[in-house]
């Protein structure tokens, strides 16, 4: 029988629940808040700020807390919270619309950083030591709390998740006889939040108060990931070798680059999680470890291929926010790999004497650089919209390809600067764009109250076709107002409206195709006169294997088409019309 060794006090422990307890009922105050829509709900700062400090301070004391624990964690725990809540505050500054989706948009990125931050800072802050005056992070300890930590969490979340399902069959099955009060009761927020917070701490305690278990799992993910290591260094050895007769073009037309970058993501954790706090080469034939180190040495040569796919990304189309986190992770990812190439070639079979403090220095500076990208020193989403405010006025992106959506929902209170400066400029001479910037600026997609009674229909359409020189009639043009009208957001997001002239009933009379050009399809609306009035109808491509609906659609526009009457007459039964379709 395995013997138990308390990572903390019985004291420290029914605190610990207390803190998981008071954390759960913070987070089902916001969970009400939302439901009743209650006035903090309006504020996105307030809300970002309260669920940062609700669920990074605890989580800390949670996970990091132990009987050896020094003053010096509860300070870099208090710290850090008082820091994530304003960054929080912040970042809710920069959401234009404090609704879903834009707070879950924003609040998404924001608590994918928080979650890094958090779990960086707990084994940052339980390896610092005070030695000699001096206080330094242990490197020895900072690999240890690494896989601690990660098998802790991962732990303590399945236990989580069984505890709730062993919770939902207790419900479903006293349900099956029909007794529902468990049904009622286990499903409620009130019931859900303090049940699942106090299952995962209680999950982290027995787990963290198990150390044969955590270092028998640490040791084997050590184990396996030694074993990994030179497959995937012989995996991009190879493929190497083979970029090297095909080129590098056969490895952008295939979205590779981004392969290329997730391998040498694999290989650095895979690297790091097997040799861990190593200092002296591993017990394996001399020419097999040189091999390995040849493997590692020339890593760099990867993130060059990755980062020039990048860049030519960038080229292409700009600046973005997950643009920006590529070229942040590259940037790290470079740093990490050239420094390890460095002293191998520097201290060659001693290289691994250098790996905790390069290890070390390159944590700190990322997490310094984490928290630099949720402030105003590095806003990823002012730095995006500039960006692309540039290429639009250097007419580098063409006006209709302006994703004015992107602007005010993903950038926010940048993006709907951008999109003030490029109405001013470019308003005045495309009707359309206007009419999309301010759909976008007024929230149009959500609430559909858009005025365009005040846009004038005609001045949006571009008449094409051979018959371009016809003049759309009065009563149609009041139609299409009328459609317009009563569909604000179709009308507000179409990039481009076209009206092809064309005859197709054989009454010597011009119907009207509508192309509509939205962000992602092109919707296509037949008004033809019938009954002293103009109506509408939907036009579909019957399926084609050979002929996307944008090449189609193209083809249209540029009059490669014939009209063909109908092969099969309809059916009308009772004045219900039963068709033919050419599926």
């Amino acid at each position: 029988m395995q013997k138990v060794i308390p990572e903390q006090t019985k004291q420290q422990r029914s605190w610990l629940l207390l803190c998981a307890l008071l954390q759960a009922l913070g987070l089902l105050l916001l969970h009400q808040a939302f439901s009743f829509d209650w006035p903090v709900t309006h504020s996105p700062s307030l809300v970002l700020a309260s669920y940062a400090a609700l669920l990074t301070g605890p989580t800390l004391l949670i996970y990091g807390v132990t009987a050896s624990t020094k003053r010096h964690f509860y300070v870099i725990a208090l710290c850090l919270s008082m820091l994530t809540a304003i960054l929080g505050a912040y970042t809710g500054m920069q959401i234009l619309y404090p609704h879903y989706p834009d707070l879950a948009v924003h609040g998404f990125s924001f608590a994918v950083v928080m979650f890094i931050l958090t779990f960086k800072a707990i084994i940052f802050a339980a390896s610092v030591e005070h030695h000699n005056n001096h206080w330094k992070v242990c490197y020895s300890q900072l690999i240890s709390h690494t896989c601690r930590l990660t098998i802790t969490i991962l732990l303590a979340s399945f236990f989580t998740l069984i505890v709730w399902l062993i919770v939902v069959l207790w419900a479903e099955l006293f349900s099956a006889i029909d007794i529902n009060i468990f049904k009622d009761i286990f499903y409620e927020p009130w019931f859900v939040y303090p049940t699942l917070g106090l299952a995962h701490a209680i999950g982290v305690l027995k787990v963290r108060s198990s150390s044969k278990i955590v270092n028998t799992a640490s040791h084997l993910i050590q184990t396996l990931s030694f074993a990994l290591l030179p497959l995937l260094l012989l995996l991009s050895s190879v493929f190497l070798i083979a970029i090297s007769f095909q080129g590098l073009d056969a490895l952008w037309d295939n979205g590779g680059s981004n392969l290329v970058f997730i391998l040498t993501l694999l290989i650095l954790l895979t690297l790091n999680l097997a040799f861990q706090d190593t200092k002296s080469p591993p017990n394996m034939p001399h020419y097999a470890y040189l091999a390995l180190l040849t493997g590692i040495a020339i890593l760099p040569i990867y993130l060059g291929i990755s980062g020039y796919g990048i860049w030519l990304r960038v080229e292409q189309y700009g600046l973005s926010i997950s643009r920006l986190w590529a070229i942040l992770a590259w940037v790290f990812l470079t740093f990490y790999l050239v420094c390890y190439s460095f002293c191998i070639i520097k201290d060659r079979l001693n290289w691994l004497q250098s790996l905790g403090t390069i290890n070390i220095r390159l944590g700190l500076l990322f997490i310094a650089a984490l928290l630099l990208t949720q402030s105003p020193i590095l806003n990823f989403k002012h730095l995006s919209a500039q960006n692309q405010l540039a290429r639009i006025h250097a007419g580098i992106t063409n006006v209709d390809d302006i994703d004015v959506y992107y602007f005010a929902h993903e950038l926010g209170v940048a993006g709907a600067d951008a999109l003030t400066e490029i109405d001013a400029h470019f308003a005045q001479q495309y009707p359309q764009l206007g009419l999309r910037i301010k759909a976008a600026l007024n929230n149009d997609s959500a609430n559909n109250t858009l005025d365009t009674n005040n846009t004038n229909i005609a001045n949006t359409l571009e008449v094409i076709g051979q018959h371009s020189k016809v003049t759309p009639p009065p009563e149609l043009i009041k139609t299409l107002q009328e459609f317009a009208n009563e569909n604000t957001t179709f009308i507000a997001n179409s990039t481009k409206l076209m009206l092809l002239p064309i005859e197709l009933n054989g009454d010597l009379q011009h119907e009207y195709v509508l192309i509509s050009k939205q962000d992602k399809y092109v919707d296509l609306s037949l008004f033809y006169f019938e009954q002293a009035q103009w109506l509408r109808k939907s036009l579909h491509f019957n399926h084609s294997d050979e002929l996307s609906q944008e090449t189609l659609v193209e083809m249209l526009i540029n009059e490669e088409y014939l009209v063909e009457p109908a092969k099969f007459k309809n059916i009308n039964i009772n004045g219900v019309k039963l068709q033919v379709f050419d599926y």
